[in-house]
């Protein structure tokens, strides 16, 4: 029997121009008036949006970016419910069309663009994914990228990319809907086919 995740992606058509460069957390409190539940909810949270930067303050929204959020199958309703609504994300808008679920697929690797870390330090945070991986069960090798931060309000978080490779199909769909570290709501810790962001965005 084929393996179901007990988590899917929901991806919406969205239209817009431009958006703060720093947007993850204006676009999160966006959705509140309607998925006001989703930091309530282990292992949801909102992929991070397609943009380009511009170099001053502002980010190009991709032509063929979308809206997806990962969420448990029994909130797919719920998150539709976001279909044609306007967003105003830091003060610009942001239409969001008609969304469809998506299931998660088992994939031998798969990529974090970030996952939040509770050191600044590489070598501790590599400490910090492994502890992750055994305390699940999971035996695979990883590769962590340069470090990077996304700002939530008066918060800076800090956090590394993540490559996970030669996970079992099992653990392929556990890591999709467990993710890793916090702050998934920004993007943060969601796993997805590494190289394949664009069958997400």
């Amino acid at each position: 029997m084929e393996n179901v995740a007990p988590m899917v992606d929901v991806v919406f058509d969205v239209a817009g121009t431009t958006l703060p460069a720093e947007h993850a957390f204006v676009l999160w409190r966006a959705t509140l008036p309607w998925l006001g539940w989703l930091e309530e909810e282990a292992g949801a949270g909102i992929h991070r949006l397609r943009t380009a930067p511009t170099g001053y303050g502002v980010a190009l929204l991709a032509r063929r970016a979308k809206l997806a959020l990962r969420v448990p199958l029994r909130r797919v309703g719920d998150t539709l419910a976001l279909a044609d609504k306007t967003l105003d994300v830091g003060g610009s808008p942001l239409a969001v069309g008609a969304g469809v679920a998506r299931p998660l697929r088992p994939w031998a690797t798969l990529h974090a663009q970030q996952v939040a870390a509770a050191t600044g330090d590489e070598a501790a945070f590599q400490d910090e994914v492994a502890a992750s991986l055994q305390a699940r069960g999971l035996a695979c090798p990883f590769i962590t990228g340069r470090r990077q931060t996304v700002a939530a309000g008066a918060r800076e978080i800090a956090g590394f990319s993540v490559v996970l490779h030669g996970l079992t199909p099992e653990g392929s769909l556990r890591m999709q809907s467990e993710g890793m570290g916090g702050d998934r709501v920004l993007g943060c810790g969601i796993f997805i086919p590494y190289k394949s962001i664009a069958a997400v965005v």
